[in-house]
């Protein structure tokens, strides 16, 4: 085996180690991108992978046993192939194959007719939606724009509550508990009492 064309193959991968980072955590793998030059550490890493994904999916494919059995087939193909990895054998093409089909099925192509059978649906909760925008923003600006917001609520419950709408209906228009409503109006007159100074105009500050 030509040595140049196996350091082809494995070499300095930021992608990967990004991809192993998505999974595991930064913790084990920062700054190990130029590890993957080793076909041993390379296959260590792939073999992790797979099974996390394989844990993954059977953890959320309880509803499809045709879509469970057909991606098990397909992460055990993948495994064979990784675990032959090596810098004499050169299965890339076939890993790459069997990557290719796990993500065709998952995105519900099945029954080799070009078609999708499966509908997929993606989903977070309201904890994940605040990492995700935690994470985009920088922690500082996330709080920043966590008291703009509720600043922005105070002032909507302030100008519904003026025009008259009833208290059971501002919950409703604005996804939060009467109770709450009823803190937020409390408030607000304890700030007008002690500053002397009506709370900003919704309009006035989005302008």
């Amino acid at each position: 085996m030509d040595r140049s064309f196996a350091r082809a193959r494995f070499k300095h991968n930021l992608n990967l180690e990004y991809v192993m980072q998505d999974l595991f955590g930064r913790k084990h793998y920062d700054g190990m991108a130029g590890a993957f030059v080793d076909p041993i550490f390379c296959k260590e890493c792939m073999l992790r992978a797979v099974k996390r994904i394989r844990n993954r999916l059977d953890d959320i494919l309880t509803m499809d046993e045709r879509l469970r059995q057909m991606t098990g087939i397909i992460l055990d193909r993948l495994e064979g192939n990784v675990k032959e990895m090596s810098e004499e054998v050169n299965n890339d093409w076939a890993i790459i194959t069997h990557l290719l089909d796990l993500i065709a099925h998952l995105l519900g192509y099945d029954w080799l007719d070009g078609r999708v059978h499966r509908h997929v649906f993606f989903y977070q909760d309201k904890k994940q939606e605040q990492l995700d925008w935690k994470i985009r923003k920088g922690t500082r600006e996330y709080y920043d724009l966590l008291r703009l917001e509720e600043k922005r609520r105070y002032m909507l419950v302030n100008l519904l509550k003026k025009n008259q709408i009833p208290q059971y209906q501002i919950a409703k228009l604005l996804g939060i508990s009467v109770g709450r409503v009823s803190r937020i109006l409390l408030e607000i007159e304890e700030y007008e009492k002690e500053t002397g100074k009506s709370l900003p105009k919704f309009e006035k500050e989005l302008g």
